[in-house]
């Protein structure tokens, strides 16, 4: 009695999903699948494969074309997703980050779907008349209405209706499935068995959206691989991460065969991971070269008792007590990976500005020089390699919300902004957090193989898609169009998004701002991943 009522459940949800994907206006003939596995490293891949335990994407990648993917600098989900699906930079689309600076104060909030002010690949495809399936993919909460099924990833609080259509929302809900993978640590405890329940979920309800109806982009992330990295990630083959690997192969071939064999497939990271074992801390070095002054005050974080719904911004708060703001010229801005960011505390812009608006060149420059020349105790080599001025890496409307400077450490550093004595130290334990090159893979009927390792940017992907999909590609993406990886490399069709009569220009989805239930609930998950110092 069991198994006939799962078969009547699985068949219901063909009908429903059925019921919501109707012919495209416009549909482009070519259909492209998009697998993002956020996090996976060539450090990882590579071995694998040739272990044999990789066998799909090592079949793809034999078929195809392969190359190592630059994701953001700095390299965060947040930032790399949306980079992803719009093709412009965070001073352009407005995402750099999981919070956004609150203006005129030191405080800083969460951002969702709202932030984006970009259009993504799904709502330019909506524009033409072509038909999407967007699963999983990070700040896409509250979802936006669309031409065929969101469901949106990461923020996504469980209460909420996270799909659209809201139908969709209660048809996962009644499989048991949740949108995002880290709730599972307030309340339930991460182990394999969840996560390939969860997995084993996705894949069902994705092979009944992928056969259901007509759809010309299905872009799916699984964002666990991320999660479990986070937590447990050594760079070691015999470790706890590769049997996650594995299992994320499996789906992959089963995806890709329900998808079928005209379908285009990329399948992306949009960062890598790497084990660090060295830290260097931002307050500490700022104060140690005179450009901070250290608050006598001890730093308190707060503890896993207090209110979520206000534990970042008081964590925030409490990192930015560490100094004397008053007497400080900079303080830590955006960490992830071996990059980091540095905020001027500029009067007028700053509630405590320290620094005079026309000393900020100087002072930035003072700060470049500084972290260029810095050794640590002990060590030769240079800490920083890079620096950047944040609204020229990326420049745009939103520039501001950047850090003023953007530095690159040696690659087996971690940039850090918590509490620390000094600036740099060595860990006993490896440290996993993001690195920058993710994997980027090509195989179809309209990808040409090749045995060159080529190098792509993570905002390569919209431009690529777009043009592949015969559909207009925006002048204003600063990502490129990667035609040396098409079988036909026709010059794309280029054009002022303005200047496209099929964009509906300054259109914004209207969702609503997270509840306070909501915040304190996706709050927590980032605390507990690592994003939320």
């Amino acid at each position: 009695m069991k198994a006939l009522l799962l078969v009547i459940v699985a068949f219901a949800g063909v009908a429903v999903l059925g019921y919501f994907f109707t012919p495209g206006r416009g549909k482009p003939e070519r259909r492209v699948l998009v697998i993002g596995w956020d996090g996976a490293t060539w450090e990882m891949v590579e071995p694998l494969m040739r272990e044999g335990r990789l066998p799909n994407l090592a079949k793809l990648v034999e078929r195809g074309s392969a190359a190592t993917l630059e994701s953001t600098k700095v390299p965060i989900s947040s930032a790399a997703w949306v980079g992803a699906v719009t093709g412009k930079g965070p001073g352009e689309n407005g995402v750099y980050s999981f919070f956004e600076p609150v203006e005129g104060t030191y405080d800083v909030k969460l951002i969702s779907s709202r932030s984006n002010q970009a259009a993504p690949l799904w709502r330019i495809l909506g524009w033409h008349g072509a038909r999407s399936i967007t699963f999983g993919v990070p700040v896409t909460y509250p979802p936006e209405k669309v031409e065929g099924v969101l469901v949106a990833g990461m923020l996504s609080p469980f209460d909420a209706q996270y799909a659209y259509p809201a139908t969709v929302t209660d048809l996962l809900r009644a499989r048991g499935f949740v949108p995002d993978l880290g709730a599972w640590r307030e309340k339930q405890e991460v182990t394999f068995e969840r996560v390939k329940e969860q997995l084993a979920i996705k894949e069902q309800v994705l092979h009944e959206m992928l056969v259901a109806e007509d759809w010309s982009l299905a872009m799916i992330v699984f964002k666990d691989l991320d999660v479990w990295c986070h937590r447990m990630y050594d760079g070691e083959l015999d470790g706890p991460v590769a049997p996650h690997y594995e299992l994320l192969d499996a789906t992959l071939g089963r995806l890709v065969e329900t998808a079928g064999k005209d379908v285009d497939v990329i399948v992306m990271s949009d960062h890598g991971f790497h084990p660090y074992r060295r830290s260097f801390f931002i307050h500490p070095w700022l104060v140690e070269q005179g450009f901070a002054v250290a608050s006598t005050t001890p730093v308190s974080l707060p503890r896993d008792t207090q209110n979520l719904a206000e534990k970042r911004a008081v964590e925030h708060a409490a990192l930015l007590s560490m100094l004397e703001l008053g007497q400080s010229a900079a303080f830590a801005g955006v960490c992830e990976a071996n990059f980091g960011g540095i905020r001027l505390n500029v009067k007028g812009r700053e509630p405590q500005g320290f620094v005079e608006p026309a000393e900020v060149e100087a002072t930035l420059v003072r700060i470049e020089k500084a972290l260029l020349a810095w050794r640590a105790p002990g060590r030769a080599e240079p800490v920083v390699l890079k620096v950047h001025r944040g609204a020229a890496l990326y420049p745009g409307e939103f520039a501001g919300r950047l850090p003023d400077l953007i530095f690159e450490l040696d690659p087996s550093i971690a940039a850090r902004s918590e509490p620390a004595r000094v600036p740099y130290g060595e860990h006993a334990k490896p440290y996993p957090d993001h690195s920058l090159e993710g994997i980027w893979i090509t195989s179809g009927p309209h990808f040409a193989r090749s045995v060159e390792r080529g190098r792509v940017s993570v905002f390569d992907l919209a431009p690529t898609v777009l043009a592949l999909l015969g559909l207009p590609v925006y002048t204003e993406m600063s990502g490129k169009v990667r035609s040396e990886l098409f079988l036909d490399a026709k010059p794309p069709r280029l054009v002022e998004e303005r200047d496209d009569p099929a964009a509906r220009r300054g259109y914004r989805p209207a969702p609503e701002e997270y509840d306070d239930k909501e915040l304190e609930e996706v709050k927590s998950r980032l605390k507990e991943t690592g994003y939320a110092q």
